[in-house]
């Protein structure tokens, strides 16, 4: 429109088309929000969780059946009082519990079989057991069905039986780099030998180690691997002959330990207490007999028929009587001390659980004990169960130890399985799969680099050679047998090419045969026009400008 003209504007009504939809703004997300973050950690069956008021909650995940088959040992028999039936029940628990000969068989017939591919990639190194194991003290717990949405980290913690601990020891000390890398190579070992088919290496832990479960063929035992790791190795005597020395030890350890495995408080990584520190405060506890009771119980307890007395007893002490706020628990000296003194006081956590070490009396073993509250709170429940339960003098079944212990429906199906592949041959052919495969592997093993602690490699042969025709008679090299002995003969030359001049006496030992001469070349053979044209004045190269 020209400047000046006049124009007449219509106002527009409502308009029939629909509005347009305002997009909503689209936030990039960072490469921050972009991360996997770690899932939360499912509680598993039968995990005890404890309150804030510390006592002994159930958890998310429907209780596992347990059974009480050690009663079918005992009879209908009319008892004076009740720790007497106990007595016995414990007795049959421990009878039961013991590893029948089909599971030792199975058990040693794969710690050898693991021992040997350790030994395919560690060739000089040495493997041996401790803990329950090397005590004859493990529970035939059996394996676990993960389920797909457990975090693997969480694995201590879904595998809450007794473990095959295993430790290998080798002629050098590595660094922990050089530790970290050989755990890998042994990880990835095991899963190509068909020893397992999942393995976990925990190296981030104070003493790394590596965690599997064998094939259901080899029995589904739970192994753990660590590397020079001695202290459990060298504890295993100085505890059998604790073992030894007191006879209610066996029977109050194994009962006590199933007790924790039910709840899942038995394991030091998941802030449970070790098979090592129980056994500490067992071996405490029949030392100071803190509710004095007589020196026939504890000396004789089979005789004497003390061994349910014991087990409440310890279960009150440890749950109610122990100081835990200013003393710990001190097995060579057979006394309780004050945490003052050892500097171990925490403010933070006043009620920890301190047990000095029977090797190193500087080391804590109760530190990883974090669960003490829920510990106590179910030696508390556990004690006032016994204590609660309604007896009568007369010949009717009883079930005293029943009401807190049990076998699972996973154990009694595990020992089923061990008899198994005993009797039927899988044992045996598994481990023959395990050993061809590791004759089919050609690739010799490899050792890891020398740490700063091990000695250097031996530096390398350097072979002195000789005049022109070869290395100096008597030498190393000499004597060495040549490096194509092993190829067939080389064919005859053709008749029409010149025969090869034979070597004088002095040489024919030092060097091997050689091509034609330059002088049989002259003398004939077809190679005289060869030498006369290098003779002839070669013409010279044109310059360039």
């Amino acid at each position: 429109m020209e400047p000046g003209t006049s124009s007449t504007v219509a106002m527009a009504g409502p308009s029939s088309l629909p509005e347009k939809p305002v997009a909503a703004e689209v936030t990039e997300k960072r490469p921050e929000d972009k991360k996997r973050r770690r899932p939360k950690r499912k509680r598993v069956a039968s995990e005890v969780a404890a309150t804030e008021a510390g006592e002994v909650g159930p958890s998310d995940a429907p209780v596992e059946t347990y059974n009480t088959p050690w009663l079918e040992k005992l009879g209908t028999t009319v008892y004076e009082s009740k720790e007497k039936r106990l007595h016995d029940e414990i007795v049959a628990f421990f009878e039961y519990m013991t590893p029948t000969a089909d599971e030792r068989h199975a058990r040693a017939m794969v710690i050898a079989q693991v021992a040997e591919v350790v030994k395919r990639r560690l060739p000089k190194a040495a493997v041996d057991t401790f803990g329950s194991v090397a005590q004859d003290l493990y529970l035939p717990d059996g394996y676990v069905l993960l389920p797909f949405d457990v975090p693997l980290g969480c694995l201590a913690e879904v595998f809450g039986g007794s473990d095959t601990d295993l430790v290998i020891s080798t002629p050098h000390t590595y660094d922990d780099e050089t530790k970290k890398r050989v755990l890998f190579q042994l990880s990835a070992l095991m899963r190509n030998s068909h020893v397992t088919d999942y393995v976990q290496v925990v190296h981030r832990a104070r003493v790394p180690v590596i965690s599997f479960t064998t094939s259901p063929d080899l029995g589904s035992l739970k192994i753990d691997i660590s590397l020079n790791a001695t202290d459990g190795l060298n504890a295993v005597p100085v505890l059998r002959g604790y073992f030894e020395r007191m006879p209610a030890l066996r029977y109050l350890v194994l009962a006590l330990k199933s007790l924790l495995t039910r709840h899942r408080l038995n394991s030091a990584s998941s802030s449970g207490l070790s098979s090592y520190g129980l056994i500490c405060l067992a071996i405490s506890f029949l030392q100071l007999n803190p509710l004095s009771r007589p020196a026939e119980y504890i000396e004789k307890p089979l005789e004497s028929a003390s061994l349910g007395v014991l087990l409440m007893d310890f279960l009150q002490y440890y749950a109610d009587v122990f100081p835990y706020e200013t003393s710990y628990v001190s097995v060579t000296q057979g006394k309780v001390l004050l945490k003052a003194d050892k500097g171990w006081t925490n403010e933070s956590r006043p009620e920890s659980l301190c047990i000095e070490c029977l090797l190193n009396p500087d080391n804590d073993v109760g530190r990883p004990t974090s669960k003490i509250r829920a510990i106590r709170a179910l030696f508390r429940e556990s004690h006032s169960t016994l204590e609660s339960y309604p007896f009568a003098p007369l010949p009717d079944p009883l079930n005293v130890l029943g009401t807190i212990l049990g076998v699972s429906e996973s154990t009694l199906e595990h020992r089923a399985l061990l008899k198994s592949i005993v009797n039927s041959g899988r044992l045996t052919q598994a481990l023959q799969d395990v050993q061809r495969s590791g004759h089919q592997s050609s690739a010799p093993g490899r050792r890891p680099p020398p740490s700063t602690a091990q000695q250097p490699y031996p530096p390398p042969r350097h072979y002195t050679r000789g005049p022109r025709y070869g290395p100096v008679a008597g030498s190393e090299r000499s004597q060495r047998p040549p490096a194509n002995h092993s190829l067939p003969a080389r064919p005859p030359m053709h008749p029409s090419l010149p025969a090869r001049p034979s070597l004088p006496a002095h040489q024919s030992s030092h060097r091997a045969p050689q091509g034609p001469s330059i002088g049989s070349m002259r003398g004939g053979g077809g190679g005289g026009r060869l030498i006369d044209r290098l003779d002839e004045p070669q013409p010279s190269r044109r310059r360039r400008t």
